[in-house]
């Protein structure tokens, strides 16, 4: 049995047993990961609010030889992003950027790239629109997918903003200037090139076009 240890963003919680929780995880090193948390929902856990979507900790986790569960010993807030501290259109959106990193992760695939814009994503998120962080990191999604079609072709209009935008930190995005029509042009190109993708409708997404 060997004890590993990442950094990791919770996607995914859902109740196991009497007091227990499976989670799942992207983690830096080994992708996505699912795991028991026992105890986890017991009220005095270990694990507290390490368990909040989009949470960045560290943990440390086994697998015992032919189970498909991990089992999640401890984990330690890097940075928490509670929902009571963020709009509801906040919220709406890191619900949609947890199903992307869901659907679009990999188990026991290193994931280094993927981490590190998600991080960057959420790192952005007080400083820049929350609608146009979702269409940077749609974008980059894309590319990192290796299906990021041609921009001339795709999107003729706004090519060279959509490269400008690729180009930097999200921190710096709102400089890159799209019009209101831009943008529900992207928000629609891109969803859909995702889901086509992924062959699927994402639930998340759609609440947020019934809702804003």
């Amino acid at each position: 049995m060997n004890v590993h240890q990442s950094e990791a963003l919770t996607l995914k919680t859902y109740p196991f047993a009497e007091s227990n929780r499976i989670v799942v995880y992207l983690t830096r090193n080994y992708g996505k990961l699912r795991g028991v948390a026992h105890g986890a929902r017991k009220p005095k856990s270990r694990f507290g609010s390490t368990l909040e979507l989009l949470t960045h900790s560290r943990i440390v986790f086994y697998r015992k030889e032919h189970q498909e569960l991990s089992v999640i010993q401890s984990a330690e807030i890097i940075k928490a992003f509670p929902s009571y501290e963020l709009s509801w259109e906040v919220n709406l959106h890191f619900n949609y950027f947890a199903e992307l990193l869901l659907e679009l992760s990999r188990e026991e695939e290193e994931s280094e790239n993927l981490f590190r814009l998600a991080l960057a994503v959420l790192d952005a998120y007080s400083s820049v629109p929350i609608s146009v962080l979702a269409r940077y990191f749609e974008l980059w999604l894309l590319k990192l997918e290796g299906v990021l079609p041609d921009l001339d072709r795709t999107f003729p209009a706004m090519a060279e903003k959509l490269r400008a935008m690729m180009r930097v930190h999200p921190k710096e995005i709102a400089g890159v200037a799209l019009s209101a029509d831009e943008m529900k042009s992207l928000e629609r190109l891109a969803g859909s090139l995702i889901e086509s993708h992924l062959e699927k409708r994402l639930k998340s997404r759609t609440m947020l076009s019934q809702l804003l």
